[in-house]
């Protein structure tokens, strides 16, 4: 670690969602001295609360109406931008470095303060999808051409996403330093409960309306999904609609990790054709617990999902997964082979090892 180097994290919006989650585990890596790292981020409660840095809160409001929202968004970037060249300018006339990794495509007024004032510039992608595509392509520029070094979440996102001027490379997400370590699969527990296990956002591209099929195709089979909403938005999402009465829906559960450790199988059910998952974090999570996953055919999940432990399937092809499903309860042993090979395949995504290569990228471009 430098005690010159001042290391600035940024990111827009602070939830429970992946992205803030993944760069919580990067802070927590410590390849910065505590006393010179700072997390710019909004007020909101979420995964960058109470982290090991100077925490600057910084603007950002939501609304549902899509001019508000735009307005909000170009005000945050306009405060972000002066906030962060203050912090930046005050470095400078102290003699220091600096260093900013900029979580998302989104904030590029971090990305533009970063430039004027001659910093080191990160940019951490973990998404590809962002509408309209005039929004994107303007993103794209300043990354382009403010960023020193762009680290992506996947080979796939990578390729999707590549640009021609910064330094790029892969560091594929870990599981949580918090994630329990279990060194044996409770397979009795696990396929007596016949749970299958859903954890996403209130997005009907996540295949929220695909979950609602398979519980009613399934009714031998408990159907649970962990939605990273607020209850009154999961409510209304159900006013309309019919819950099979196999099936429950919970809004941010705090035991999600036991959800985890009782399910039969995992299940993301992103419609590609919509959104194309960079990585798929849940199912690496549903992995450490030995839980079979399905998957998406495309976009991140195929560099670690394979036929020895899941299925790889549009979820639109609820029959195909049913019968899927179906076999993995025709007997234990057959449950217990995919299991087996998903608990291992999550062992090259520990956190051991996110942290590993995170601190080696550091340390390989003498960020800090």
């Amino acid at each position: 670690m430098s005690n010159n180097v001042d290391l600035y994290y940024v990111h827009l919006f602070n939830d429970f969602s992946g992205s803030p989650r993944v760069l919580r585990d990067a802070i927590d890596c410590e390849v910065n001295d505590v006393s010179s790292t700072y997390v710019f981020t909004s007020q909101h409660a979420g995964f960058l609360d109470n982290v090991k840095a100077h925490r600057v809160n910084c603007f950002y409001a939501r609304s549902s109406h899509r001019y508000i929202q735009l307005c909000y968004y170009l005000l945050s970037q306009v405060l972000l931008f002066v906030l962060l060249s203050v912090y930046l300018l005050r470095g400078i006339i102290k003699g220091r470095q600096s260093t900013v990794v900029i979580n998302t495509m989104l904030p590029f007024g971090a990305g533009l303060a970063s430039k004027i004032m001659r910093a080191k510039v990160v940019y951490y992608v973990h998404e590809t999808y962002i509408k309209p595509e005039l929004l994107k392509r303007f993103l794209r520029f300043f990354i382009e051409h403010c960023a020193t070094h762009v680290i992506f979440v996947s080979k796939y996102l990578q390729l999707a996403e590549s640009f021609s001027r910064p330094v790029q490379s892969v560091i594929y997400n870990g599981l949580r330093n918090d994630f329990p370590f279990i060194t044996e699969v409770n397979e009795d527990l696990k396929f007596s409960g016949k749970q299958l296990f859903f954890a996403g956002s209130l997005k009907l591209y996540k295949g929220i309306e695909q979950l609602l099929q398979l519980a009613e195709l399934m009714p031998e089979f408990k159907v649970l999904a962990a939605i990273n909403c607020e209850v009154e938005e999961l409510n209304e999402f159900l006013s309309n609609r019919t819950v099979p009465n196999n099936m429950s829906l919970v809004a941010r559960p705090a035991n999600i990790l036991d959800l985890f450790l009782g399910s039969f199988i995992v299940l993301n059910l992103t419609l590609s054709d919509s959104v194309i998952e960079t990585f798929g974090l849940s199912l690496i999570e549903g992995m450490a617990f030995g839980s079979p996953v399905v998957a998406p055919p495309v976009g991140g999940p195929v560099e670690f999902v394979n036929k020895k432990n899941g299925l790889l399937v549009d979820s639109r092809e609820t029959e195909r997964i049913v019968e899927f499903i179906r076999y993995l309860n025709s007997s234990i042993d057959v449950w217990s082979s995919f299991s087996e090979q998903a608990f291992l395949t999550s062992k090259h995504f520990t956190a051991t090892e996110y942290k590993k290569s995170f601190k080696h990228y550091f340390k390989q471009y003498n960020l800090v």
